[in-house]
């Protein structure tokens, strides 16, 4: 699930990102201000309406409708983040592979992209732990569904039960950290090294 949370999620904010940071049209400016005051309404307030909508649709219960709720809350903030670090990588780097024939498209994959790689990467932790972490939304929609639970979601129930010793749990809660410190220390060379550095001369 966290996974594919940051998949989708790059997915949409990658060249949403883009188009807000390089392209020019009407709103921009507004636009962006709107992605991060999209972040400022806490989780709670959507509680009640998404477990309601989903409901009716009948996405309650799935890993699907769990999924869009995450995407939904961290693409706006993921927008943000991304633009400003594609706004430092340098236009005439761009400016050049469009005259040497290369699209939009073209420049966004073989230049934008792989220079914002330690933004992306950071992206990419931070949607990770929080859809690994997330407890609400998982708790109100996939509660019935024990096959489906997320981890954090089984450590809270385990938590309620007698049976089990608070040694478990804590050796639980330890376990849980562990995909987000290997994942971190794999992409460490990414996240500290600024793949701009040389690109220009002068």
């Amino acid at each position: 699930m966290a996974l594919g949370a940051v998949v989708v999620t790059l997915l949409f904010a990658l060249p949403g990102a883009y188009a807000v940071s390089r392209l020019d049209f009407f709103g921009r400016r507004q636009v962006s201000v709107l992605f991060l005051a999209v972040y400022l309404f806490p989780s709670i307030l959507l509680a009640v309406p998404l477990f309601v909508f989903f409901t009716r649709i009948g996405l309650r219960g799935s890993l699907v409708g769990l999924l869009v709720v995450y995407v939904s809350q961290i693409v706006a903030v993921s927008i943000y983040m991304l633009r400003s670090y594609f706004a430092t990588v340098p236009a005439s780097l761009e400016e050049a592979a469009a005259i040497d024939g290369c699209s939009r498209l073209g420049v966004l994959r073989r230049i934008s992209l792989p220079l914002a790689m330690p933004a992306i990467v950071a992206n990419a932790l931070f949607i990770f732990m929080i859809a690994w972490n997330e407890f609400l939304f998982a708790l109100l929609f996939l509660v019935e569904e024990r096959e489906r639970w997320t981890v954090s979601l089984g450590l809270s129930q385990l938590a309620g039960s007698i049976e089990i010793p608070t040694t478990v749990l804590m050796a639980g809660s330890v376990l849980v950290t562990v995909p987000i410190i290997v994942v971190f220390f794999a992409s460490e060379r990414l996240l500290t090294e600024g793949l701009t550095a040389g690109a220009e001369k002068g």
